[in-house]
């Protein structure tokens, strides 16, 4: 599930970027991910299981801490690649999976599983070789920036770990609905509808547009939610380092934008670390 919502987030993301470069701007790009996302849920939820639009109650805020959460981790991203180099962004947003394995392990009081700890040097390390840190000038960067980076992984913790917790109330569907509901008011009531780029409205705009809400947030969301359910957030978010991957790979057939030998290596770690992350530990334990 985590590897398919990878591959659905690099499609997603190439195609945001086709229409940031003919003149949509990211903000709106976002908006209409949310919003043709909770649609395109809430349509697929009428046809098949009318049973899954209720929200219980009692439930309702720790669904807005979710839908928040989720609107966050894109906004803090956003922010911090505006202002930072993209390697370095990445990589703060991928080191939540080192604070999940941290923090598990202070909470849980025992060494992590062995899959755990030999999959996150790997898909870090990956990471790292993938996104060319090495030449970026971190001597140079915006403080504010940095706030924005770390802001972003502590968000992606937080999306994760509400996702978890709101998991044997809350079916996965429901969850992926309304957290998508609130993370477009949130939006919206960043930039209202009347702000938004005129060319946005026009057909041509409002059907790719539509497309990335439904394969680049309904879907893969759903995926990730569920997935969360069933391996953990710490698992969950170093399997997404695979997007990284999926986006590289994407981008070479789609755009033409070709790999490093160090780039293809660093993806060759990836996909090791996300296969060792796929295994149970001995006992038959995962990191729940």
């Amino acid at each position: 599930m985590v590897v398919t919502a990878c591959v659905l987030f690099g499609l997603s993301g190439t195609a945001s970027r086709e229409l940031i470069d003919q003149g949509i701007s990211a903000l709106t790009v976002t908006e209409f991910r949310m919003l043709f996302g909770f649609a395109s849920l809430f349509a697929g939820l009428c046809v098949a299981r009318r049973d899954l639009l209720r929200l219980p109650w009692p439930r309702l805020p720790r669904v807005t801490a979710f839908g928040l959460a989720l609107a966050a981790v894109i906004y803090c991203y956003s922010m911090a690649i505006a202002r930072l180099p993209l390697a370095v962004a990445l990589v703060l947003q991928y080191s939540a999976a080192a604070w999940l394995t941290a923090a598990d392990a202070v909470r849980q009081r025992r060494r992590p599983p062995a899959s755990i700890l030999v999959a996150l040097p790997l898909t870090l390390g990956g990471v790292l070789l993938m996104v060319g840190i090495g030449g970026a000038q971190l001597s140079h960067l915006d403080p504010i920036g940095l706030v924005f980076g770390l802001a972003t992984a502590a968000a992606y913790i937080l999306y994760l770990v509400c996702g978890r917790g709101i998991g044997s109330a809350v079916p996965a569907g429901t969850s992926t609905l309304y957290g998508a509901l609130v993370a477009a008011v949130a939006w919206f009531c960043v930039q209202p509808p009347w702000r938004i780029e005129t060319s946005a409205w026009e057909p041509r705009m409002l059907v790719p547009l539509a497309l990335i809400g439904v394969l680049g947030m309904a879907a893969p969301f759903a995926l990730v939610l569920t997935a969360v359910r069933a391996l953990g957030p710490t698992r969950v978010s170093m399997l997404g380092t695979f997007e990284i991957v999926a986006t590289s790979v994407i981008a070479y057939v789609w755009l033409g934008q070709a790999l490093t030998f160090l780039q293809c290596f660093g993806g060759l770690l990836v996909i090791t670390g996300v296969a060792v992350c796929g295994r149970r530990s001995p006992d038959g334990d995962t990191d729940r």
